[in-house]
């Protein structure tokens, strides 16, 4: 039996691409300001060396700017203070954090926003953990330590909560922290992180690395992400997370598409500092393409330090 031959035109050209009025009725936008997030990294005077690091009295400015060009949710990390064993700083009252939440709320109250809570940027080891005094990790202390950072954190405005290290067990003690301080509509955003040196302009720039050893038994192996990631989601959804966080996504989109494809929950994927140059490297237009590609492998929502720049993009597009 013959096959119906494909229709073209005279010059060998498909009538639904060659006519403009069929294009603009076929095509969509992939990707709109509002699929964007965009890191806040408060710091010290002085500190500037990637998209979305400010000090918190440069922030007002920044996230009025991201609200205008329709950019409708951050991260936030914060670079700590009054650092000890014991990550005490991230829950004094009024902390950086704390602080910043408020200013972002206070600028735009219908920005949603994400907040890290992790040690590593309170604890003076830069340890994601507490450990013991024989460095074993002391579960119950971080439990305690993560609960109380992402209680204060709702309490201070923010959205969604996103406990950064892998350790089994916190995602269930944040979310009973939060349901029983009377933050159920609080979110629970945990992050599965492969281990890779994309993280590395961050880090140096939040004081982050860990003063001995690396962070490996909280992050996948690269080798094995495609299976681990599937059943480390698993495990977080039945914690009690709604929403997942897979970094560095420039080297993980194998696994957005994997993860796509068995979780219904909301996926961001999130390019890592260490992707920056390599996106500064493609242009604002290869920007563009490669969040959008982000988005076709299925993420609902991209963080970015490109995020300003895209929707800047996007709205000269539009208009």
């Amino acid at each position: 039996m013959s096959q119906r031959p494909v229709p073209v035109g005279p010059d060998g050209v498909n009538p639904g691409r060659a006519r403009q009025a069929v294009r603009s009725l076929y095509a969509h936008p992939v990707l709109t300001a509002a699929d964007l997030t965009a890191p806040l990294l408060v710091v010290p005077d002085g500190q500037l060396c990637l998209p979305g690091a400010a000090t918190l009295d440069h922030v007002p400015a920044l996230v009025d700017r991201w609200a205008r060009l329709g950019i409708r949710g951050l991260k936030l990390f914060v670079r700590g203070h009054g650092r000890d064993a014991h990550g005490s700083g991230a829950t004094a009252p009024g902390n950086r954090m704390i602080r910043a939440i408020r200013t972002v709320k206070g600028t735009a109250p219908d920005m949603a926003v994400t907040t890290e809570v992790c040690g590593c940027s309170w604890t003076d080891h830069g340890q994601c953990v507490l450990r013991t005094a024989d460095g074993t990790i002391d579960l119950d202390a971080t439990y305690r330590l993560m609960s109380a950072m992402a209680v204060q954190h709702a309490e201070a405005g923010a959205d969604v909560a996103s406990p950064t290290a892998m350790l089994d067990g916190s995602i269930h003690a944040v979310r009973a922290a939060l349901d029983g301080s009377g933050f159920r509509d609080v979110g629970v955003n945990p992050n599965i992180a492969l281990h890779t040196g994309l993280y590395g302009p961050f880090k140096e720039l939040m004081g982050t690395n860990p003063q001995c050893g690396h962070r490996r038994g909280l992050q996948l192996e690269p080798g094995r992400a495609d299976r681990d990631a599937l059943i480390q989601a698993r495990r977080w959804i039945a914690e009690g997370a709604d929403s997942l966080t897979l970094q560095p996504v420039m080297t993980a989109v194998d696994v957005l598409v994997r993860l796509r494809a068995e979780q219904q929950v909301p996926l961001t994927a999130y390019s890592t500092s260490g992707e920056w140059d390599a996106l500064c490297a493609l242009g604002v237009e290869g920007m563009v393409e490669y969040h959008s590609m982000l988005k076709r492998a299925g993420a609902d929502v991209i963080l970015t330090f490109a995020a300003e720049k895209i929707a800047a993009r996007l709205e000269v597009s539009r208009g």
